[in-house]
């Protein structure tokens, strides 16, 4: 506070300057003793210093020699001077230029304060007395809050004439601020109202609201106050201050920041967050406001603005002072965070209890009870007061041969804090003996008071309900066992059927294909022969006719074309029917053969895949394969409306597998499962059929882009009859 005097503090203002020499009457050590002989006194109204009164003289060398701040205004122009013990409460804004100076020229700020005062002593004589008095005056770049306990004294002359007044004076800011700082400090307390009514209102909100209106009582340290409760992360204005104005938005604080950093932050730029403040009691704006992050609880965190006096320096003090009143707020809310928690967990804990179903006890290990809930009173058919006499105890509502249980669960207690669940009988009020599941556990672990907190279940109804399952069960089981054997029996029969009906379908099948080899061969032996030689007639016909009549050779022509077309017609029949190439060369020619006579028929591009090492096949699963692709070949040509389609077949030690794939509309869902249930031997029904007979898999996968039959046949031994045979 007593900065040394540098030499830029030496040179004074305009209107002062310092001559070199000094006299001898002005006597003293020190900065303003140097300053004083070394001021150009002849250009101020008093004079150089050898024309002094002794009165002044005397009263400058009083002055300097005192280590109390004291202050001399002197003569009609209130010249000044001061000592060094004035010196570090003037600080730079005045010093060194108020050496000499007016006193109304120097002290403008404060001069309807003392300006009465010192006329009071200069033209009347009146000594003046003040403790403690606000005088604000202009230092460190701005009007700052100052008080002082001074006296104004008259110096008189020899004569009794009042030439001056000597201003004996101590600066007390720090004194009045510490006061008042610590009154506002102690003014922070929950209101009393406000925590009896905790539990009801279930919030911290009410309670930070009434400790930042505390606050109010300070304005002049804390100008504006605003608290902000920031709860899992939102914003929550808990309250303000009245002077707040336009503070009021939490949008234009960094609150969230300042709570995750956790760390105080000074700002300085309310103006252009806000505008001009002005607060009670300065008339200056308002420019910094301090914001300090609170910790309430695990899930509220919080942020309290405090705005800064525009009239005092923000000096470790006045930051100590703000961090003192955000501990304050912060222990107090956080014990009524607390306090709101316990009440909480209690109205919890007592609704639980209230409601479980189950049983519910706190005692302690001698057998006294201390709290039992509904649950536990209707168990047993006791009332409450009976348990609050001390009545009904641990030990005499077990009977005695679950003492050695009670035992263990007690010593598990003891060690571990809680017990196994065990199964245990209470006596009832009626005497009946109630089954109970019992579990425990410690809630206290001091030594001299263990309390203990039991969770019972009766379990009667679970004994009723248990017999009644069992007789339930004997029935059901009785039941079961007569129902299965009619099922047992009813699925033999429908295996014996549906074995009859494979059986009756493979046979149907044979029967089918056996008189399609028959027809063929009847087609191709007599219809043949019977053509060919009609042919031979024609040809007879058509050779004695030439020279006789031209109209009978045309018709013997037309005819034997005719014969020769119809020859090709039953020709192919027959080969549909049964093509012989399949006896006699197998499936590979067959297949191809049918291809080649499809594709020509049809207009439909047909690629034909056939692994080359294909060999024979047992004779029954060729014709399967022949009649499968057969089938899947005329619905492409009948339904799909592909001019493409793909046959591609692979064979393996264990199986053979085919694909009859085209690229067409595809099948709806609906027209699948039709074709699926049609009669047997009748398009798809018929191609599973033929399929399940050799234990194999038919797989139809359609879509818009296509439809493809997947077919899987099974190689193994095959009975004489040419069916294979069943695992």
């Amino acid at each position: 506070m007593s900065p040394s005097l540098r030499k830029s503090d030496r040179k004074p203002k305009s209107n002062t300057v310092i001559r070199s020499g000094s006299t001898s009457r002005i006597i003293g050590e020190g900065e303003l003793a140097d300053l004083i002989r070394q001021f150009d006194w002849g250009k101020t109204p008093l004079g150089p210093v050898e024309t002094w009164s002794d009165t002044l003289v005397t009263t400058v060398n009083l002055l300097l020699a005192s280590r109390h701040p004291m202050f001399l205004w002197w003569g009609p122009d209130l010249i000044q001077f001061y000592n060094d013990g004035y010196r570090p409460s003037i600080r730079a804004d005045k010093h060194p230029a108020a050496v000499g100076q007016r006193g109304i020229e120097c002290w403008p700020e404060i001069w309807p304060i003392i300006g009465p005062q010192i006329d009071a002593v200069m033209s009347r004589g009146e000594s003046t007395w003040n403790t403690n008095q606000l005088v604000p005056i202009n230092r460190n770049g701005k009007l700052e809050e100052v008080y002082w306990t001074y006296s104004y004294s008259p110096v008189r002359d020899k004569d009794g004439a009042v030439q001056g007044t000597l201003v004996v004076c101590s600066e007390t800011t720090e004194q009045v601020l510490s006061e008042r700082r610590l009154r506002s400090l102690l003014a922070i307390n929950v209101d009393s109202t406000l925590q009896s009514q905790l539990s009801e209102e279930q919030s911290v909100l009410p309670i930070a609201q009434s400790l930042v209106k505390n606050l109010e009582g300070n304005p002049s340290d804390i100008p504006f106050a605003a608290l902000y409760l920031l709860p899992q992360g939102e914003i929550v204005q808990a309250t303000l201050t009245e002077s707040t104005g336009p503070i009021s938005d939490p949008a234009k604080w960094p609150l969230l920041a300042v709570a995750r950093a956790q760390t105080p932050l000074l700002l300085k730029d309310l103006g252009e967050r806000f505008g001009e403040l002005r607060c009670e009691p300065w008339p200056e704006p308002i420019s910094l406001a301090y914001l300090i992050p609170l910790r309430i609880s695990g899930s509220i965190n919080a942020v309290l603005v405090l705005g800064i006096s525009p009239c005092l320096p923000f000096d470790d003090r006045y930051q100590t002072y703000f961090q003192l009143v955000a501990h304050r707020i912060e222990s107090l809310l956080r014990s009524e965070s607390h306090a709101l928690e316990l009440a909480r967990a209690a109205k919890r804990f007592s609704s639980l209890a209230q409601a479980d179903p189950f049983g519910m006890v706190i005692g302690d290990l001698s057998g006294k009870l201390k709290y039992v809930n509904p649950a536990f009173l209707r168990t047993l058919g006791y009332s409450e007061a009976e348990v609050d006499s001390g009545k009904v105890r641990w030990d005499n509502l077990t009977p005695p041969e679950y003492a050695a249980a009670d035992a263990r669960a007690v010593e598990q207690l003891r060690t571990s804090g809680r017990c196994d669940v065990y199964e245990k009988a209470y006596i009832a009020k009626d005497g009946r003996r109630i089954p109970i599941l019992v579990g425990a556990s410690l809630i206290e672990s001091s030594e001299d008071d263990l309390e203990v907190a039991a969770y019972l279940t009766d379990l009667t109804p679970l004994r009723t309900a248990q017999e009644e399952l069992r007789k339930a069960n004997e029935n059901l089981e009785k039941k079961v066992a007569e129902r299965t054997a009619e099922l047992e029996s009813e699925v033999l029969d429908r295996k014996r059927a549906e074995l009859s009906l494979r059986e009756l379908t493979g046979r149907l099948l044979r029967t089918q294909d056996e008189e399609r080899r028959h027809m063929a061969r009847e087609l191709h032996d007599h219809a043949g022969q019977t053509l060919i030689a009609l042919g031979l007639n024609l040809f007879e016909l058509q050779n004695a006719a030439k020279e006789k009549d031209s109209s009978i050779v045309n018709l013997a022509a037309q005819g034997q074309q005719l014969s020769d077309e119809l020859s090709r017609e039953i020709r192919t029949l027959s080969y549909l029917l049964h093509p012989p190439l399949l006896d006699e060369a197998g499936l590979i020619s067959a297949l191809s053969w049918y291809v080649d006579g499809f594709a020509q028929r049809s207009k439909i591009q047909v690629d034909l895949e056939l692994p080359q090492n294909l060999g024979r096949l047992p004779r029954e699963l060729e014709l399967v394969i022949f009649r499968v692709v057969q089938e899947s070949l005329t619905n492409v040509h009948r339904h799909s409306g592909s001019l493409s389609a793909r046959i591609h077949l692979v064979r393996t030690e264990s199986f053979v597998q085919f694909e009859i794939s085209d690229r067409g509309k595809g099948v709806p869902p609906e027209k699948q499962r039709r074709m699926s249930t049609a009669k047997a031997g009748v398009g798809v029904r018929g191609m599973e059929e033929r399929v399940r007979q050799f234990e194999g898999t038919l797989q139809i996968v359609s879509n818009s882009e296509g439809t493809k039959v997947v077919v899987t046949l099974p190689l193994k031994p095959v009975a004489a009859d040419g069916i294979a045979e069943s695992k």
